[in-house]
């Protein structure tokens, strides 16, 4: 029983973080040093001697937020999913039986939290709008005051959800997103581009 918490609590808190990091990082070397290192004058060093295009402010922004959500979330949860593996059973003497499911969306959200906070901290820094960089911070000191509500988990972890929803909107539409890119996404159709049709077009001179 113990390892079946501790595997379905860890699956809940870095589900999201595993998925986004597989998709969206992995395959690009560049970003992999940011998210690990977070050192991005080393990223962009190597890609200027081959002459291939840098890593954009909000790609940056994207991972790093990403990074530092991920360590904060293990940070948080290690030694709750160590407990969770066992002996013993939450809830014995009174306690709520929900502590373990909880701190694991808890995590989940802070995750997604971060990685939102960053794409929108880093856009308010570029355009120097500091009603962005208030929000961001106020909405920080917000979720954290909201764990002190515990042990009344459903009061605390209901709100932290909800502002993670509406952040991430402001986040997805801070990096350019519309409803239109997902529904061109969702239904998986490319449009050709006017490159490929240029260089279709091109001929070899001939020779004199």
């Amino acid at each position: 029983m113990g390892a079946a918490v501790f595997v379905g609590c860890a699956a809940i808190a870095f589900g999201p973080a595993a998925a986004l990091l597989l998709l969206t990082v992995a395959a690009e070397p560049l970003r992999v040093i940011v998210l690990v290192a977070g050192k991005a004058d080393e990223g962009l060093a190597m890609l200027s001697e081959d002459g291939r295009s840098p890593i954009s402010l909000r790609q940056m922004a994207y991972v790093s937020g990403l990074s530092f959500g991920i360590i904060s979330g293990v940070f948080s949860v290690i030694n709750i999913l160590v407990e969770s593996a066992g002996p013993g059973t939450v809830g014995i003497h009174g306690d709520s039986p929900y502590y373990f499911i909880t701190s694991a969306f808890l995590t989940m959200a802070l995750v997604l939290l971060h990685t939102f906070w960053g794409i929108i901290f880093f856009d308010a820094c570029e355009r120097r709008r500091a009603r962005g960089l208030g929000l961001v911070v106020g909405g920080h000191l917000l979720v954290s005051g909201l764990t002190f509500l515990n042990p009344w988990y459903e009061a605390s972890l209901g709100p932290i959800l909800i502002l993670t929803l509406c952040t991430g909107l402001w986040a997805f539409g801070t990096a350019g997103g519309s409803f239109h890119n997902v529904l061109k996404c969702l239904s998986c159709k490319q449009e050709p581009e006017g490159r490929v049709m240029l260089y279709s077009a091109l001929q070899v001179p001939p020779e004199e």
